[in-house]
């Protein structure tokens, strides 16, 4: 029990401190593009997008598919993740969700090194594991988008390299606790 537990809590909790600090850091931002007037560019979108939502510029509901194929071909285009309403900035809800969060996926790959141990050799296997699972997560889900979605690279590489190095800090603590019984 206190596997799958306090293993998952303490692991949340080295997940939660190092995305406070990967993600407070300059480091993830750089990849960001800029606009020179921040003010201007939230009174545009208000009066262009009538509800909070995610938008596809130009949208695969136009129904003239010429007009849709030119529109993509000549640019620009965009996907707009847009929230009509303010929020505050630290907002005491996210924390808690984003702790909940970091606890399933450290229960799940506490699960998944359960099931996996007797094929690990020592904690360090354990740990590798866990990057690896990041890494697959990451490659799959992050980098999918600039494939797919023609998003930039830069900010899909930072979002997986975070990935990659959330999940190693979770099997860093996991691995402690989910260790191989030894074989009788």
């Amino acid at each position: 029990m206190k596997k799958f537990l306090l293993a998952p809590a303490l692991a949340a909790l080295a997940m939660f401190v190092f995305g406070a600090l990967f993600w407070t850091s300059p480091l993830p931002y750089r990849a960001l593009s800029t606009v020179t007037d921040y003010a201007a560019a939230s009174d545009a979108l208000g009066r262009l997008f009538p509800a909070t939502g995610t938008y596809l510029i130009p949208g695969p509901e136009m129904k003239d598919q010429a007009q849709l194929t030119a529109l993509l071909e000549h640019g620009p285009s965009a996907e707009v993740r847009f929230i009509r309403e303010g929020h505050p900035v630290m907002e005491p809800r996210v924390f808690v969700l984003g702790y909940l969060h970091y606890f399933a996926v450290a229960l799940i790959l506490g699960f998944l090194m359960e099931k996996a141990g007797p094929s690990f050799k020592g904690y360090s296997c354990r740990v590798q594991f866990s990057a690896g699972v990041g890494l697959a997560g990451a490659v799959l889900i992050c980098l999918s988008n600039p494939i797919w979605w023609h998003h930039p690279w830069g900010w899909e590489l930072m979002t997986a390299l975070y990935a990659v190095l959330v999940f190693t800090v979770g099997g860093l603590v996991l691995a402690r606790f989910f260790t191989p019984r030894p074989v009788a």
